[in-house]
């Protein structure tokens, strides 16, 4: 279950746009989700299967992967083992490419630095990933009207029918065309902003309850279930940044 699964986020108000999460022993499964942020993951015990713009990679022990700001991608146990991990989220304007890095010298180093975070260790993290920079996805603009719709009606967006007809398209040609791009569906896009945004009312020491109304959650039962999908903790968990076994 999820609530016994040791894990811990770590954040300092001395350190804004950082966070880390610690996770041992694991095998929940994530749905698949983006972050505003450059994510950077290690593989401390068991392996992850991660599948990141349709392509799948197998991480062991000793890896770290690297995934762009806003790059779909979902990172799961293999045949149900447990595994254990670190994964850092970084809001910065750095934005290296997707990859895989296998380099026992930077594994060392993401560890010194997560062991000692401060705004040196991360620039100095940052600057020793191999070289190489995302491109900026082109969306097409049927793409980009139905994303910044869904983004600034998170509590009470239109259906996709009402958009589809705004739009001049057939249902099926906008889900198509978004999933395209996107490389989400919009319903699963909804629901990742929605929980990103509940993350952000969370990290601000807001209500747990007030939080799921206010991401567009109609009961906290929808809401816990969503946000456990999405981040494998629940919101209090998330809320609190540390793992309690009796967590609701």
């Amino acid at each position: 279950m999820t609530r016994d699964i040791p894990q811990t986020f770590w954040r300092s108000p001395l350190l804004p746009g950082v966070e880390l999460r610690s996770t041992w022993q694991s095998r929940q499964a994530y749905k698949t989700h983006s972050h505003a942020q450059l994510s950077i993951g290690a593989i401390v015990e068991g392996q992850t299967r991660c599948v990141c713009n349709g392509e799948t990679y197998l991480l062991s022990p000793g890896d770290l992967i690297v995934i762009p700001a806003h790059a779909p991608h979902s990172c799961n146990p293999v045949d149900g083992q447990p595994r254990s991990y670190h994964m850092l989220y970084i809001e910065t304007d750095c934005q290296p490419a997707l990859q895989i890095v296998q380099s026992e010298s930077l594994f060392r180093h993401y560890l010194q630095a997560i062991e000692n975070l401060s705004s040196q260790a991360v620039e100095a993290l940052l600057a020793a990933l191999p070289a190489g920079s995302v491109q900026p996805a082109t969306l097409r603009p049927s793409s980009l009207q139905l994303q910044e719709t869904l983004l600034k009606n998170l509590v009470a967006p239109p259906s996709l029918d009402a958009l589809a007809h705004r739009f001049s398209l057939r249902k099926e040609t906008l889900i198509r065309t978004f999933k395209q791009d996107m490389g989400l569906t919009p319903i699963t896009f909804l629901n990742s902003a929605r929980i990103e945004f509940a993350k952000t009312r969370l990290r601000a020491g807001a209500d747990i309850a007030d939080v799921g109304y206010q991401s567009g959650f109609a009961d906290q039962s929808h809401f816990h279930k969503t946000f456990v999908s999405y981040t494998a903790a629940t919101p209090r968990q998330y809320a609190t940044g540390r793992s309690i076994s009796d967590n609701n």
